[in-house]
């Protein structure tokens, strides 16, 4: 969700500056860690249905636009963004697949 809305923020502002956030912990929050798995999965189904729609509007040219990562220290690109997120998520099913091996699930 942090992804798509810095994608928005970008491509409405001028290279806002975007909120970091401490993932570890927030993984540890209730609705994180003790709710039923499948709402996580339908959030997940619902928001990259929210992604495709706002990535095949895009033009060539706002794939240029900018946010500042106050971690980093750096603007980053939308074009450059996209792929950090695109292997982001295939690290994560790695991690799925790797557990499920594992379980023998």
């Amino acid at each position: 969700m942090n992804s798509l809305i810095r994608f928005k923020l970008a491509l409405t502002e001028d290279t806002p500056t975007i909120k970091p956030y401490l993932e570890d912990q927030w993984a540890q929050l209730q609705d994180s860690s003790k709710a039923d798995v499948s709402i996580s999965l339908h959030l997940l189904e619902a928001l990259h249905e929210r992604w495709v729609y706002l990535l095949r509007s895009l033009q060539e040219t706002d794939y240029n636009r900018t946010f500042y990562h106050p971690e980093s220290q750096k603007k980053m690109k939308l074009d450059y963004t996209l792929g950090m997120y695109a292997w982001h998520g295939k690290h994560h099913v790695a991690h799925i697949e790797m557990l499920r091996k594992n379980e023998g699930i």
